[in-house]
């Protein structure tokens, strides 16, 4: 391992660590000593952090600018470390600390989204009723998705089979047999083909499993206030997690379809992180998957505490343009998204889809297809767009 654990930064009781909106070095933080908080344009509360928490490292692993500000609240010393030396850990108990600290934060920004999107003041346990599943069930039919209903009327039957309405449930299954998809085909070691409209998992049960997806399609959803809302839609060399979130709190679970023919490949996490932990030409992709993931929620967390519409659709539009080209294998300037404008006015959680269409057809890279979907006709346009628009806002606001 390359570490150097003798360098270590000190800052000032006061002083900025970092500065919102200015890139990143190659390098990160862990707190040694003290605490820091974070504030931002975007953020209506501070974030305290204190010995042990990473500083930095989504920012440096994916080159992008820092999303809020930083500030030693005391005066605080860290371990710099280059995030290039990070790929070369081998020690497995290492490893699996910064797995789990950033699977950790992934679900802190996600339950950061989801209190915001469903204007809960915070945490609280659902409990799964036999008539929440089957509400949730008629949204899936209601957007189109019979075959994740189907999956859901069976759980239900598991969950509650004492259940006055089992029979019902046992007629509404057997109406919907067109649904009762194959099983998917394994054609490797542990890679399946799977069929479209195939429910790999739901928010009511989960799998357990990682999905390394090694071609197709494949959406995440859930359902928040009796709405359904696009988590994310993932195509090849991208990885879904199935496994229940450690924080219990209903709308971090997700329902999972292949949304076009797919090959899959399952994994457990501990397969994951042995894999990662030896082979060391995987590190990469590993921070590069979590750390994207962790970035996509913090925008969503600005895209919804903003008051601009405009703004709302730049920032969705910003961090999933960035995550379609992460793993592309050649340089493009134009892309299809897998994103629909429905998908768009979920993900913000503003119900006027038409106000939405309009605002995208503002901008000038993109284009919307009779089906709805989008085309982003010039990539750096949109991000130069995102950047343009943002520091004014950010100018307008501060002379407001």
């Amino acid at each position: 391992m390359m570490i150097n654990y003798n360098n270590i930064v000190s800052f000032k009781k006061s002083s900025l660590i970092f500065i919102e909106d200015t890139y990143p070095k190659n390098s990160f933080y862990i707190i040694t000593s003290g605490k820091a908080v974070s504030y931002g344009t975007y953020f209506d509360s501070k974030m305290e952090y204190t010995t042990g928490d990473i500083l930095g490292l989504v920012n440096s692993a994916l080159n992008e600018p820092y999303f809020f500000n930083m500030r030693a609240e005391t005066d605080v010393e860290a371990l710099e470390i280059n995030v290039d030396e990070i790929i070369k850990i081998y020690n497995r108990d290492i490893i699996k600390k910064i797995h789990y600290y950033l699977e950790n934060s992934l679900e802190i920004w996600l339950s950061k989204y989801y209190i915001n999107l469903s204007h809960h003041n915070s945490i609280t346990k659902y409990d799964i009723k036999e008539e929440y599943v089957l509400n949730m069930a008629q949204i899936y039919i209601d957007n189109g998705f019979p075959t994740i209903a189907y999956e859901m009327y069976k759980q239900c039957l598991k969950l509650f089979p004492g259940s006055d309405n089992s029979q019902n449930i046992k007629d509404i299954i057997n109406s919907m047999s067109e649904y009762n998809l194959p099983d998917p085909v394994e054609i490797d070691d542990n890679v399946f083909y799977c069929k479209k409209g195939y429910c790999l998992y739901t928010e009511i049960m989960a799998s357990n499993y990682l999905y390394l997806i090694n071609s197709g399609k494949v959406g995440v959803y859930n359902v928040v206030n009796s709405q359904l809302v696009t988590r994310a839609i993932y195509s090849s060399n991208n990885l879904v997690d199935g496994y229940m979130p450690d924080i219990i709190y209903q709308p971090l679970s997700t329902t999972t379809v292949v949304l076009e023919d797919s090959k899959i490949k399952l994994l457990s996490k501990e397969e994951f992180i042995s894999i990662v932990a030896n082979v060391n030409s995987l590190r990469p992709y590993y921070f590069k998957i979590i750390c994207t993931k962790i970035r996509n929620n913090i925008f969503k967390v600005m895209a919804l505490n903003s008051n601009d519409l405009f703004m709302k659709i730049l920032i969705t539009i910003y961090y999933i343009v960035r995550t379609e080209i992460l793993f592309l294998s050649k340089e493009v300037n134009n892309i299809d998204l897998l994103y629909k404008v429905h998908d768009i006015v979920t993900i913000i959680g503003y119900n006027k889809i038409d106000a939405v269409r309009n605002e995208l057809k503002k901008i000038n890279a993109i284009s919307i297809d009779e089906e709805d979907y989008i085309h982003i006709l010039d990539i750096n346009e949109i991000i130069k767009e995102y950047e343009i628009y943002k520091k004014r806002l950010s100018l307008k606001n501060h002379y407001n």
